[in-house]
């Protein structure tokens, strides 16, 4: 198991920047002030997302992390997976497809599929999202599948949608045979559910995971019974990562342990103190 560092928090920063009036070449010196701290990390590998593809280039975005000897874990594409109509899900179904040949020409073998819920969403029920969702889905995973692209998807923090708890995710791998599953240790717990449960039932569909703390807080996203929960400081939570990193061990897996950075401030002093957290554990 290795590490690779989510980036988005500090993404949303640089682009916060841009729209103020940085100029895009300080911007991109930024992204790769950001990379080579994460390497100095010893930290190999970080996700792409689709949104740096967008703002920096594919070709950019390559250079860079060869340049800082970085691998890329995974490519992450969000979209609205279940929106229910067809014209727009098959936009974004090839749009999806797209991202899986950047995947290829990136060089690693994970996408990532990250739900966005739609602004319609109320107006559906659940069971025309989850079809919906599962056919916009199926296409992409099995481009993926023929193309040697491990194309997953996570349970979400919203629990209007229709991929939240182990029965959603259920319903959708068992329709989509391709699909993976990337495992974040936090999101199922706004339905109620045990992370560590939640590993186990799905643990030979796990492809990818993500490594987030949670706490309960006055903002964040909605748990089914009203209250908030929003993202920690790796080990701050309430998240039991001793014993999830001690199950991945025992079932020999073998792939990335994404550390889910959300934070502000002096962000590598906080990376540094969560890869310092999980390190205690990650070895035993």
């Amino acid at each position: 198991m290795k590490y690779s560092l989510m980036t988005t928090s500090m993404l949303f920063e640089m682009l916060g920047k841009l729209k103020n009036g940085l100029p895009m070449e300080e911007v991109k010196l930024e992204y790769l002030d950001m990379l080579r701290k994460t390497a100095e990390l010893e930290i190999p590998a970080v996700e792409v997302t689709s949104l740096e593809l967008e703002l920096f280039g594919l070709d950019f975005v390559k250079n860079a992390l060869k340049e800082n000897h970085l691998e890329p874990a995974c490519l992450v594409h969000l979209d609205q997976y279940a929106t229910t109509d067809p014209e727009q899900s098959a936009q974004i179904s090839a749009k999806a497809i797209q991202r899986v040949q950047d995947a290829l020409s990136l060089g690693t073998k994970n996408m990532m599929l990250a739900l966005m819920a739609q602004p319609d969403a109320e107006i559906y029920s659940y069971a025309q999202k989850q079809n919906a969702l599962i056919s916009c889905i199926k296409p992409v995973a099995r481009f993926g599948a023929e193309h040697g692209i491990s194309v997953s998807v996570e349970d979400t923090p919203n629990v209007s949608v229709p991929l939240c708890d182990s029965k959603d995710t259920a319903s959708l791998l068992n329709a989509v045979s391709e699909l993976h599953l990337t495992y974040d240790t936090g999101n199922m717990l706004l339905k109620g559910e045990d992370s560590l449960s939640f590993y186990r039932h799905f643990k030979n569909r796990v492809s990818h995971v993500h490594l987030k703390d949670m706490t309960y807080a006055e903002y964040g996203d909605s748990t089914v019974d009203g209250r908030k929960m929003t993202a920690a400081p790796h080990g701050e939570g309430m998240i039991d990562f001793p014993n999830i990193l001690k199950e991945l061990r025992t079932d020999c897996y073998e792939g990335y342990l994404v550390i889910e950075y959300v934070g502000s401030g002096d962000h590598f002093t906080n990376i540094k103190k969560a890869k310092g957290y999980l390190d205690l554990y990650k070895r035993e």
